[in-house]
């Protein structure tokens, strides 16, 4: 397994997630089966086009039916997310990116675990490491993991917390948002706080997971140094709650969500997304290779690599996926779903996959790939 390459097909069909229908999708789709099987999406973002709520049997028949809406404004911080703070004690702003969802299997609640940044759309209000913005000098604004849920499937969401917090601050001696006595990251390396992230349920323990990235950019040269992976997981429950989010940390989950110090598992790569291989008894991270140095990000499109693990903090490079005619096969978000209609999407049985691919805000596709 290790010394094996993904090979799939070039891109073949679309996926349902569409910009000519309003779904402009910036990271991958996330998506959970509910206790009836059905296959449940909450697809793009909050400020182009529209959330959605898409639901069927398999990637292959899901349709929107319904507008997702929230309960809480975003955008400005003044009243974003009901005024309730980062937990560096900054006022939140922006937008709600959709990347992970979890249904309770008994209650049937909806959690979705989203993806926040301190420049887009703050309507005003955003920053980066330099300055209040609209667009962030070298992506160099700050990231939080947010969670909102729905008692209605997924019509209407509720606001509930920041399940995820960098260790460092959310802002810098160079810009203070409104801090107070707070002490912001000085300048040179600085860390964007954590977001990017995929949801994985475990089949083989009690746990759900968080892995996520956390961008090192240097505030000098106005580039990023690194873009690491990061893990954190809670509990299963049956009873409608979700609980805190404790970090992996010096060789164990220890740390807390908010705050707390992180150990990397994979570094430079982009958009890390992670399932369990059951033909193959381990786990596979799909993302898109970091190159430091090489432009303002280093992220590399043209491939996608790919690690598997034994236990999902111990990584081991695997190589990279290609296509049949042995060409590389890359995207900006990478995502292994399984082809089925009865599978967890956590959980791909066989040797094949559906590989889905897509650009920032772009038409979403599907190939079919295999181990």
């Amino acid at each position: 397994m290790k010394d094996s390459l993904y090979v799939i097909s070039e891109k073949t069909a679309y996926a349902p997630f569409s910009p000519e229908k309003g779904i402009y999708q910036d990271g991958q789709a996330p998506m959970c089966r509910d206790a009836d099987g059905i296959l449940w999406s909450i697809t793009g973002h909050s400020h182009m086009g529209h959330i959605g709520m898409f639901r069927g049997t398999c990637l292959g028949d899901l349709e929107e039916v319904y507008h997702a809406e929230t309960n809480f404004c975003v955008g400005h911080a003044e009243y974003a997310f009901s005024g309730i703070r980062y937990p560096e004690g900054v006022r939140p702003r922006g937008s709600v990116w959709p990347f992970g969802l979890y249904i309770c299997p008994v209650t049937r609640r909806f959690f979705c675990f989203f993806h926040n940044e301190t420049a887009w759309n703050g309507q005003g209000t955003g920053y980066d490491s330099f300055s209040y913005c609209t667009v962030p000098v070298a992506d160099s604004d700050f990231r939080h993991v947010g969670l909102m849920h729905s008692d209605d499937e997924g019509r209407h969401w509720i606001f509930d917390r920041w399940v995820l917090t960098g260790p460092k601050p959310c802002f810098t001696e160079l810009f203070d948002p409104g801090a107070g006595l707070a002490k912001g990251q000085p300048r040179g390396a600085v860390a964007l706080g954590d977001g990017d992230l995929s949801l994985f349920v475990n089949p083989n323990d009690e746990y759900i997971y968080l892995f996520y990235n956390n961008v090192t950019v240097d505030t000098g040269e106005k580039r990023w140094l690194a873009c690491d992976v990061f893990a954190a997981r809670t509990r299963k429950r049956s009873d409608g709650l979700m609980g805190d989010f404790v970090k992996y940390y010096d060789g164990g989950f220890s740390e807390p969500g908010n705050l707390g110090r992180e150990t990397p598992i994979v570094h430079n790569l982009w958009h890390p997304y992670v399932v369990w291989s059951q033909k193959k008894a381990c786990y596979v991270m799909a993302g898109t290779p970091v190159r430091p140095g090489t432009g303002v990000w280093g992220v590399d499109d043209r491939e996608s690599a790919v690690f598997v693990s034994e236990d999902l903090v111990g990584w081991d490079g695997a190589g990279t996926a290609k296509q049949e005619n042995g060409l590389p096969f890359g995207a900006h978000y990478v995502a292994l779903y399984p082809t089925d209609r009865t599978s967890p999407v956590s959980v791909i049985p066989e040797n094949d996959f559906l590989f889905l691919v897509n650009g920032n805000g772009e038409q979403v596709y599907a190939a079919p790939g295999r181990f």
